[in-house]
């Protein structure tokens, strides 16, 4: 298989616009649809590279225009056709994974993806990507690029310690969060954003 380096995994989630969707295809050489997404992809006039899940929400229609060859479907139910299709990821070894319309629709499949990626950020460099956000899963010291006075917030998977803010409105230094704590709407200073953590996992969200 060829070196991937940027792919874009399309959910059964809320859907984005075309344009939106067309910009993140532009920037991978893989593009991964999950189950009902392939329908998202096509929609947006976007040929999905493969197609992973259960195939129980995919059209009729987007089966019969995408090559049976892109098809895998994985019978099991013991985990999500997200889940699904971060295992498939894990054999393909992209540099970089930027996952859309993984958010709206039932509310326990989008806080399921924000819980269940974790068990992969070890191996794989992931976003989640809407229009006008994005949102990181860490467990390890990050800086982003943002606009100047985007809006940035942290959110705790558990405990997380050692936290400590570069070029935010509102600091923190070597501080923790645990559930039910949050550090919402901080403001960036600079172009360039710093998120130390010790331990543990956040959430870390950009409006820009």
């Amino acid at each position: 298989m060829r070196k991937i380096n940027n792919l874009l995994i399309i959910a059964n989630g809320q859907k984005e616009s075309a344009a939106f969707l067309k910009a993140q295809a532009s920037k991978s050489d893989f593009i991964l649809a999950l189950d009902g997404g392939a329908d998202t992809a096509l929609k947006a006039k976007i040929m999905p590279d493969a197609v992973v899940g259960d195939l129980d929400s995919i059209s009729p229609a987007a089966k019969a225009k995408i090559p049976a060859i892109k098809l895998f479907k994985i019978a099991r139910q013991d985990n999500t056709d997200f889940e699904k299709g971060l295992n498939f990821a894990t054999y393909i070894k992209p540099q970089s994974i930027t996952v859309v319309c993984a958010t709206g629709g039932r509310l326990d499949f989008t806080l399921g993806n924000f819980s269940s990626v974790f068990s992969y950020t070890k191996k794989l460099n992931i976003v989640f990507k809407g229009q006008g956000w994005r949102l990181y899963p860490l467990e390890k010291s990050a800086t982003f690029k943002c606009k100047k006075g985007a809006t940035v917030s942290l959110i705790p998977m558990g405990k997380a310690s050692g936290i400590t803010l570069t070029n935010l409105k509102y600091p923190l230094k070597d501080a923790t969060l645990t559930i039910g704590q949050t550090a919402v709407s901080n403001v960036a200073l600079k172009d360039k954003i710093k998120v130390e953590i010790k331990s543990g996992r956040l959430l870390a969200i950009i409006y820009d």
